[in-house]
């Protein structure tokens, strides 16, 4: 009550001098979490809150938004014990806190100080991502009981976020045409009715085989809840962590394939499209993606890595033909 309180009274008192002098960071929040925070995805809003709540509010809130300054935020940022991602967050957040500050006229229009913090190594990803051979992803798929197998199976054949695919309903399967609509996702327990972007929504073609196999799953089903890979209990699609955790993690163990997780699933359809030669037009619209630039900088980087593991393997070959090292078959 008293926050939602000291919102109003600061927009309010927006437009007197007083109040742009007095309003501090804590009741922009306020007012960012009633006003802006819900436009946002449901994940996002957790993500920000959590954020906001745990780090930002008890460092920033007493301050004013005209006394923030950008080498005190980054003295600040730099004591973090976080990831670099949660600092470039946290980073972003005091951004877009400031620049609401100025929409909202509690401060004068100037340049946003946070312009000036960097935070490094923010946009590097730290744990290598593992990439499948279409023969491992077989092997795991066979190794997984139902209908953890087919959730992958899904997400592998179609490159599809395992959000999307749990969010599938039968309604999105055209028969008659053979098709698949993607149109939502869930993510953090609650279903999206959006994708992650405007190109994620998409219409897929189905081959034979994958709608046999999806007609039998709904055969095999005792129940008529509206998604494709419902709890039989709740009707609510499974939780992608805790299938991570209980089956795919633990199959693939067993498949001496370590370090997997669901991104590894559509990166290693993005290689597969790659290696199939696929021109990046035409992997830019299998893969969803906005920007062009994106699909030519993961197209670059596979090629890349591509070569260099087939350059190494015909060296191999060479240098076992030579016999300079043994052969399979003298291997112990």
């Amino acid at each position: 009550m008293r926050k939602s309180v000291e919102a109003q009274l600061a927009s309010l008192n927006a437009n007197t001098l007083a109040g742009r002098a007095g309003v501090t960071f804590s009741q922009v929040i306020d007012r960012y979490l009633t006003e802006g925070l819900p436009r946002l995805k449901h994940s996002t809003q957790m993500a920000n809150r959590s954020l906001i709540e745990l780090h930002v509010r008890p460092k920033w809130g007493e301050h004013r938004p005209v006394d923030i300054e950008a080498s005190e935020v980054k003295q600040w940022l730099d004591s973090l014990s976080v990831g670099a991602a949660s600092k470039a967050r946290a980073r972003n957040t005091i951004s877009r806190l400031l620049d609401l500050s100025m929409l909202w006229k509690y401060i004068p229009v100037t340049r946003n100080p946070m312009e000036l913090v960097e935070v490094k190594e923010s946009t590097k990803r730290k744990k290598k991502i593992v990439i499948l051979t279409p023969g491992q992803f077989r092997c795991i798929v066979k190794a997984l009981p139902e209908p953890y197998n087919l959730m992958v199976l899904v997400c592998g054949c179609l490159g599809l976020r395992v959000s999307e695919t749990l969010a599938l309903k039968w309604t999105d399967i055209n028969r008659r045409e053979g098709t698949l609509q993607v149109k939502r996702a869930f993510t953090h327990g609650r279903i999206q009715e959006e994708s992650k972007t405007d190109s994620s929504d998409a219409e897929f073609p189905l081959y034979t085989g994958m709608l046999k196999t999806l007609k039998k799953w709904r055969g095999n089903q005792d129940h008529g809840f509206e998604f494709v890979f419902a709890s039989p209990k709740t009707g609510s699609p499974y939780r992608d962590a805790t299938i991570l955790t209980r089956y795919l993690k633990p199959a693939a163990a067993k498949l001496k394939i370590d370090g997997i997780g669901w991104h590894s699933i559509r990166h290693s359809y993005k290689s597969w499209l790659v290696a199939a030669k696929i021109n990046p037009a035409h992997m830019k619209d299998l893969m969803r993606q906005c920007d062009i630039s994106t699909t030519m900088d993961v197209y670059e980087e596979i090629s890349v890595n591509l070569r260099t593991e087939l350059s190494l393997q015909r060296a191999e070959a060479s240098m076992r033909e030579k016999r300079l090292i043994p052969g399979e078959e003298t291997r112990l």
